[in-house]
């Protein structure tokens, strides 16, 4: 089996340069139903379309392949006779009306045309004969979806992503001869209305924007949104240029060239430019446009990294190959180079920031597979990715998606998971079919890519390869040397064999407050934050003066040390911040921090020392550590400041320079769910939470506190 595994790469990789040539003037792909004429039971294929009757592969070992996932997604709308009325059941005791109008997702009528799209794509090509009756229904519900009701209130919102996903659908409906055998001429002309990127620029306090400007002409710089959006508006002008559909024009008071260009390559010009501008290291900064100077800026997180895979990857959808440039090309590499160190076997992505998740999981092969398209990829990183992409499908299908729930769906929201508010559960649905998306065109790129159905590197092979990265990688977002970014912003990424930590450093307006955003190193099933929330996981979080106070920006002096095996990283931090939502610069406390963090085999230590030369009154620390561990296994040894777990990757957890500590169950309070201890990935279940007593930090003193813990499985 492992020859032949090794042959089937080799021969993809032999036909790459041919193939990529090819794939680049593919534009828009023609979703999952491209013939794969012989996919190896082990391949990303056999996951996301399975055998010709898109059945699970003997011996494939998922429950079912992505495009039965949207089979059924399709069939649980047909069989119900008012869309509307369509429930999903998660079994949490609250069913969701996943198609009403009330689900807050304002992309569902995009995310639906666009899902569903694969399938009617599917049944045409292979001539189902209940194509037709899938056809009346996709028509049906696109129909009503897009009904204008009064004035510019529809009863569905589709803006941005939304627009985005329904003119993939259409692009591809396009490929396939089947445009005007979905859509009626007036279907199209309302479309074509209604899909533009307008409701992204410009300010309307109804907060529905669907209708672009009386004069076709938009500031580029009036964008209402963050930074990303930047690269939804390019796809949209890009797709829509695709399907001879005229755009708005845009003007900028203060750069010409925009005017010039066309709202395509306008969007991108403007889109090169934030990126160089807002990040000396190649990164977008993701703070809301609203943000506008360098202390209230730079939020780096997985947008940071995954925007130039997107913006590469839309470039070759609507075919603007020719505007990829070399400065662009350079800003996907460094994307590939933050993410390589950090692949594993197992499939998993981004575990800091935002949006993580089944999406921290995508955003990896998202990159990878822009950059395989892009040519910035080594023959070698090629298997390595493909072979990654394959282990994050798998992931996926026996681990996101549940099949033993009620309605067998992704899921993000029970089970001990917890997800930001952004995708809340009344989105379950849209999230299915995005996510399922994002691996169809993955999918499609990487059989055009000459993979189509080829196994990936044997588990022995692609371990070999992630064992030889190098044992610390440093990734700068603003370079030190860069004077308008004054405070140190990156990236620390530790292997410790199969594991592998992230020490995640910027300012994130916005979002400091929450634990993603820490700068606590995080490693799947060892340390993980809670979306939307704070407390004060591994870091010495301060009360003073009835007020709570973290240091979660303002870092400084960033050093990264290897002595004797040892990973050292070194920062200060100037200036604690008020520990809520959106806290104004003005309640920051004149109160320093020098931290240390020691990696180990084994073992993470981080020291703290406390300073102040002008604070008045007694302040109190806190910091806790909250486990995945079981809390019935879970001991609290009799020195009162150490802690033991059993069956759990934590082994050990202990402080010094606290007064006392104790150790709870984090699972329940009051009766419910504690919503601290849902992460992304499952439950948190005890945690260990250590104080001092009110004391005085006077000038010329200072205070240290540290922790220790020690985990398994750094072989």
């Amino acid at each position: 089996m492992r020859s032949t595994r090794k042959s089937s790469v080799g021969l993809a990789l032999s036909t790459l340069t041919l193939l990529l040539v090819s794939a680049c003037g593919g534009g828009v792909n023609g979703g999952p139903s491209d013939p794969v004429s012989s996919a190896a039971t082990v391949s990303l294929h056999g996951i996301v379309y399975g055998a010709t009757d898109t059945s699970v592969p003997s011996g494939a070992g998922v429950p079912i392949t992505m495009m039965g996932q949207m089979r059924a997604l399709f069939d649980l709308i047909k069989k119900t006779p008012d869309f509307t009325q369509v429930v999903m059941d998660l079994g949490d005791g609250s069913p969701v009306h996943v198609l009403d109008t009330n689900t807050g997702d304002k992309f569902l009528p995009g995310k639906l045309a666009l899902g569903l799209s694969y399938i009617l794509i599917d049944m045409k090509t292979k001539g189902d004969p209940k194509y037709s009756d899938y056809l009346a229904t996709y028509q049906k519900i696109t129909t009503a979806m897009m009904a204008q009701t009064s004035g510019a209130n529809y009863t569905y919102a589709n803006t941005s992503w939304g627009e985005y996903y329904y003119l993939v659908a259409l692009n591809n409906f396009k490929a396939h001869g089947m445009l005007n055998e979905v859509f009626s001429d007036a279907m199209l002309a309302t479309l074509q209305n209604r899909l533009t990127f307008c409701d992204m620029f410009g300010a309307d306090a109804s907060g529905m924007k669907n209708t672009c400007p009386a004069t076709g002409t938009i500031d580029v710089a009036s964008l209402n949104t963050a930074q990303n959006y930047y690269a939804v508006s390019y796809g949209i002008a890009g797709l829509r240029q695709k399907l001879g559909w005229s755009n708005p024009t845009f003007f900028s008071t203060t750069d010409p060239a925009v005017a010039s260009k066309g709202a395509r390559d306008a969007l991108l010009y403007t889109l090169t430019n934030h990126i160089e501008k807002d990040s000396s290291g190649g990164f977008s900064d993701e703070a809301s446009n609203t943000h506008t100077t360098y202390y209230d800026r730079a939020r780096f997180d997985r947008y940071s990294t995954l925007l130039i895979g997107e913006v590469v990857e839309r470039t070759f959808e609507m075919g603007n190959e020719a505007n990829l440039t070399p400065e662009l090309k350079s800003y996907l590499r460094k994307s590939v180079d933050l993410i390589l160190p950090q692949l594993n076997a197992d499939g998993q992505g981004f575990n800091y920031g935002r949006s993580i998740g089944p999406y921290g999981d995508s955003a990896f092969m998202e990159i990878l597979t822009a950059a395989a398209n892009a040519g910035v990829l080594s023959a070698q990183e090629m298997q390595v990715a493909y072979s990654f992409i394959y282990k994050a499908a798998y992931r996926f299908d026996t681990f996101w998606y549940d099949p033993t729930l009620p309605t067998p769906s992704v899921n993000m929201w029970v089970k001990g998971r917890g997800t930001d508010s952004y995708r809340g559960k009344p989105r379950v649905m849209g999230e299915n079919f995005s996510l399922l998306h994002q691996y169809m065109y993955v999918n499609a790129w990487w059989n055009k890519l000459g993979f189509g159905g080829a196994a990936p590197m044997s588990d022995s092979d692609l371990q070999a390869w992630l064992d030889a990265r190098p044992h610390y990688t440093l990734t700068w977002y603003n370079l030190p040397t860069d004077t308008a970014h004054p405070y140190s912003a990156a990236l620390i990424t530790v292997r410790d064999g199969k594991r592998v930590i992230n020490l995640n450093l910027s300012q994130a307006p916005d979002y400091n407050s929450y634990t993603p955003y820490y700068p606590t190193p995080f490693s799947d099933k060892l340390i993980y934050g809670t979306t939307d929330l704070g407390y004060a996981l591994l870091i010495p979080q301060v009360s003073y003066n009835g007020k709570t106070y973290i240091p979660v920006t303002y870092y400084k002096n960033l050093n990264v040390q290897e002595t004797n095996g040892q990973v050292v990283v070194s920062f200060d931090t100037a200036k604690f911040r008020q520990a809520v939502k959106n806290a104004t610069y003005a309640t920051d406390i004149d109160l320093q921090v020098h931290t240390v963090l020691t990696f180990a085999q084994g073992t993470l230590t981080r020291t703290d020392t406390l300073s102040s030369g002008t604070l008045t009154g007694n302040i109190a620390v806190e910091t806790d550590f909250t486990s995945f561990a079981d809390f019935q296994n879970t001991t609290a040894n009799s020195d009162g400041f150490s802690v033991k777990y059993a069956n759990s990757n934590a082994t050990s957890y202990g402080t010094t320079g606290f007064d006392s500590c104790a150790l709870s169950n984090f699972d329940m309070a009051a009766g419910v769910t504690n919503p601290l201890s849902t992460t992304p990935i499952g439950q948190l279940h005890s945690n260990f939470a250590c104080t001092t007593r009110p004391f005085a930090l006077n000038a010329g003193s200072n205070r240290t506190f540290t922790w220790t813990l020690k985990y398994a499985g750094s072989n």
